[in-house]
């Protein structure tokens, strides 16, 4: 009876721990790869997190701490902190419009997405939109055509193209997740992203810690989730921003 118990323990752990993929070009096609890597990112319904943002560029370098209340498709609330736990402000990006709180000069913007989705906002070094894949851990690869298709290093590795851009992703198959990408164009290094430690989610993988540099602007930001809870219901609630009476609205140079 006892070998019978140590069996089935064997067989259930085995099973929690079994790669997502088999680590076989041969076995997974690059059109079926894709198609796992899209289907996992897919999986993200909700997130609420706590992280630290680390910021590295020529205007500025320091630290952040940031709660983060996601709805796939839907809602974005960054709200964000300083050293000390000082308020620095908060954001919110809906389907359409955004409000952007800057509490340290009690100042705010509200508006279109898709008019200011190309403005930097905080210190960062991240437009609107990226926002929200960052924290998502989402790369909404295009439609692109391979060159190379192996295993490096014990990851299947992808070089593809799209028009002038060239992709160098690793994928990890135990996973079934980005680990690294290197996007190219022109011969310059546009950026490269990177995703590890990642945790399970359900039937998924997310990553804690991600890490974007762009070389040519010699910026770097990095996220570490301290605290992460996926597809769990969020209040609405928490999407509300709370700005003072005497705030003055801004508006963006156009």
């Amino acid at each position: 009876m006892k070998c019978k118990v140590i069996l089935l323990l064997t067989l259930f752990l085995s099973a929690c721990t079994s790669p997502k993929l088999a680590l076989d070009t041969e076995k997974v096609s690059f059109n079926e790869l894709l198609d796992y890597i899209q289907t996992e990112e897919n999986r993200l319904k909700t997130l609420k997190a706590s992280c630290r943002i680390s910021v590295d560029s020529e205007e500025f370098s320091g630290n952040f701490f940031a709660n983060i209340y996601y709805i796939k498709e839907d809602s974005l609330l960054l709200s964000v902190s300083g050293p000390f736990g000082i308020q620095a402000g908060s954001l919110f990006i809906g389907k359409e419009r955004f409000i952007f709180y800057n509490q340290m000069t009690n100042k705010f913007y509200n508006g279109s997405v898709k008019d200011f989705e190309n403005k930097n906002l905080f210190q960062f070094p991240l437009k609107m939109r990226e926002l929200i894949n960052i924290f998502a851990a989402k790369e909404n690869l295009p439609s692109m055509k391979i060159e190379d298709y192996k295993i490096d290093d014990g990851l299947f590795f992808i070089k593809a193209k799209n028009s002038n851009d060239d992709y160098k992703i690793w994928i990890d198959n135990s996973t079934g997740r980005i680990v690294k990408l290197i996007l190219n164009r022109d011969d310059q290094t546009m950026f490269t992203r990177e995703y590890g430690d990642f945790m399970t989610a359900g039937k998924s993988y997310f990553p804690r810690k991600i890490r974007m540099v762009r070389p040519v602007e010699k910026q770097a930001v990095s996220v570490y989730f301290t605290h992460l809870s996926i597809n769990e219901e969020i209040d609405r609630d928490n999407f509300i921003i709370n700005i003072a009476d005497h705030a003055e609205q801004m508006f963006f140079p156009r």
